[in-house]
């Protein structure tokens, strides 16, 4: 992804619209919209810091918009059975745009969640490794990738990251 050290003001200020829609989408449950957010071959991952940085394992990785329906799928069904509050908060953007009209982009995340027992607490903190394509004159996921800061999952991660 290159070194990332300045965003140029238009791209930061679309990205930062783009996170916080984003966010939106997975603090409200909608699925459809997730999809959506991706390229038709489009790949979501997530992993832990130590099993990316040492081995390159991924905790799962989806390819390609059937996969991704099917991820979406599963974590309706899960939230389903344990409903719960979520706030994604995405900060510290650094992008670029590439020559050929890719986005390269790096962000950090915390995800706050609560459910009927129990005040708001942190759920999972990490940083996102993205790469964003135009389509239709928007911007989608070609990659999105989650990188979580511990070095377990937490044990209910039926959310979007």
């Amino acid at each position: 992804m290159g070194n990332l050290t300045a965003t140029p003001p238009a791209l930061r200020a679309e990205l930062e619209d783009w996170y916080a829609n984003y966010a939106e989408i997975i603090d409200d449950k909608r699925p459809n919209d997730w999809v959506s957010s991706f390229a038709e071959t489009g790949v979501y991952a997530v992993g832990t810091h130590n099993n990316v940085s040492t081995t390159g394992a991924w905790w799962y990785t989806d390819h390609g918009v059937v996969y991704l329906k099917e991820r979406a799928a599963y974590n309706g069904g899960y939230f389903w059975h344990t409903p719960q509050r979520t706030l994604l908060m995405i900060s510290n953007i650094l992008a670029q745009e590439e020559a050929d009209g890719k986005v390269v982009s790096r962000a950090a995340f915390a995800m706050f969640a609560a459910d009927r027992h129990q005040a708001s607490q942190v759920h999972v903190t990490g940083r996102y490794s993205d790469v964003f394509v135009r389509q239709e004159g928007r911007l989608v996921f070609a990659e999105h990738r989650a990188v979580i800061d511990g070095e377990t999952v937490p044990a209910n991660m039926g959310v979007f990251l």
